[in-house]
């Protein structure tokens, strides 16, 4: 049988690191606060999980996370043991490391990574830290953890859990969006641009999101948030996991990550001049006001898409395919993230 935290909590508050606050899967955690406690005492262990293909890393090179994990929790008597990065066999390879000596697991890559452990996890709530080596890092800076590799290992030294909404569709969970039409595009394009340099390749990206927009079809779809049901045509779609803050740049800010609401922004059918005012805006970090798009909060909701009985998305930069209508929904802080201290 695998091994899952044992409940251990006293007026909201973890006895010790080994025995975090747990729930059943699929059940509400108990009343906490903002965040709890976090140590890692001599005799425990911190499992890492690298994706060497993550971002820019290097993966015929040396890992610098390894070896910094290794040096600095060293000093502190904590052990490190390293869990390959594979998506078919990290389910497996969790559960036999699982024990209760294991304190964290510190994730190295970028949102799909973070992504593919929580699956792997299947609502095991070990807390999860982050060391930011992805594309987008939108978790990461979410939570305020540092983008530079020494930073993010001595956030993981000195943190407090924090816990998070998973969001679903169809079942299958996300933590930051999922992003229907032109987006899965324009990520495969940036896998075929993986390895070349960040100078030529954004302008490509950019370049091609462009042409995309215009190209791509405008859907008819169906769109029900909360018993309340409406009519569009659009070419994108994106639900995020909690809402999105009104201006904060072109990948806006998530203030809250634990209120139990989806954040539903459809681009609607639009003129060339609308479209090219609202790219502008896009650079300029107010896109959210914009008229061409439709803005919407629900707890749950569900997409149709006419004429399609199975659609591509992409979940936190994976590409997906579902089966449509989408079905959408919040599980309550339902995953243990570590978050600097102050």
């Amino acid at each position: 049988m695998p091994w899952v935290p044992r409940i251990s909590v006293h007026h909201g508050w973890p006895e010790s690191c080994s025995s975090l606050a747990s729930t059943p899967y699929g059940q509400q955690m108990p009343t906490v606060t903002d965040t709890e406690p976090f140590s890692t005492p001599p005799g425990s262990r911190i499992l890492a999980v690298i994706n060497p293909a993550s971002g820019d890393a290097d993966p015929s090179g040396p890992d610098p996370v390894m070896e910094l994990l290794s040096r600095r929790l060293d000093e502190r008597g904590v052990q490190v043991q390293r869990i390959p990065f594979e998506p078919d066999g990290l389910a497996g390879a969790l559960s036999e490391a699982l024990d209760e000596q294991v304190s964290a697991i510190c994730v190295a890559g970028g949102d799909g990574t973070l992504l593919g452990v929580v699956e792997a996890l299947d609502g095991r709530r070990v807390p999860l830290g982050i060391v930011p080596r992805g594309t987008m890092n939108w978790m990461a800076k979410d939570l305020g953890i540092p983008l530079d590799l020494e930073a993010a290992v001595e956030t993981l030294l000195d943190a407090r859990v924090r816990y998070v909404d998973t969001a679903r569709v169809n079942g299958a969970p996300f933590l930051c969006a999922c992003m229907i039409g032109v987006s899965p595009l324009v990520a495969r394009q940036r896998e075929r641009e993986r390895g070349s340099a960040p100078w030529s390749r954004w302008p490509r990206l950019v370049w091609q999101g462009l042409r995309l927009l215009r190209l791509y079809p405008h859907r008819r779809m169906r769109l029900i948030a909360d018993g309340r049901s409406r009519r569009l045509r659009s070419h994108t779609v994106v639900v995020t996991n909690n809402l999105l803050e009104t201006a904060s740049g072109p990948l806006p800010r998530r203030t809250h990550l634990d209120a139990g609401r989806l954040g539903i922004y459809a681009v609607r059918k639009t003129s060339a001049r609308d479209l090219i005012r609202l790219l502008t805006r896009v650079m300029l970090g107010d896109w959210l006001a914009d008229d061409a798009v439709l803005t919407t909060a629900a707890s749950e909701a569900s997409l149709g898409v006419s004429g399609r009985r199975a659609i591509s998305l992409m979940l936190d930069g994976e590409i997906r395919r579902l089966e449509t209508p989408l079905r959408f929904s919040v599980e309550p802080r339902s995953v243990a993230m570590l978050v600097p201290a102050t």
